[in-house]
């Protein structure tokens, strides 16, 4: 499963505020933040077994691509208008990242180095899902 969110941005002479209530989005307890810039490649690639993520750019813009085991979806994530939620057992990728765009993930679990949760191939994904 998967869902777009639209983010509520303030502004006012001194800037831009978007604020991110985790009372509201009630998804899951977030275990980690990590964030990922000077792209010069896609990212993602993959779907997990057991993590849930939220994805959101602070800064610039990228096409998210979600696949759900029947079709693609894709989503263009800006900063400041929307977010991504990702369930578990859901291909995502990220790709066409502006030269300034920062992705932002909220996680529901710690990093695993030996990466027993990912499912890398996506064929292997599609005979899973």
């Amino acid at each position: 499963m998967f869902k777009e969110f639209t983010l509520q941005t303030f502004t006012d002479p001194k800037g831009k505020l978007t604020p991110i209530e985790f009372s509201e989005l009630n998804l899951f307890d977030v275990k980690r933040v990590y964030f990922v810039y000077e792209n010069k490649m896609d990212r993602g690639g993959h779907a997990h077994l057991t993590e849930q993520e939220y994805f959101f750019m602070s800064a610039g813009s990228c096409i998210c691509r979600l696949h759900d085991g029947n079709e693609w979806t894709e989503i263009k994530l800006v900063a400041g208008e929307n977010a991504v939620y990702v369930g578990k057992m859901v291909w995502h990728e990220f790709t066409a990242f502006s030269p300034d765009g920062v992705l932002n993930a909220l996680s529901s679990t710690n990093y695993n180095p030996d990466r027993s949760d990912y499912i890398e191939n996506f064929n292997l994904f599609l005979e899973n899902v």
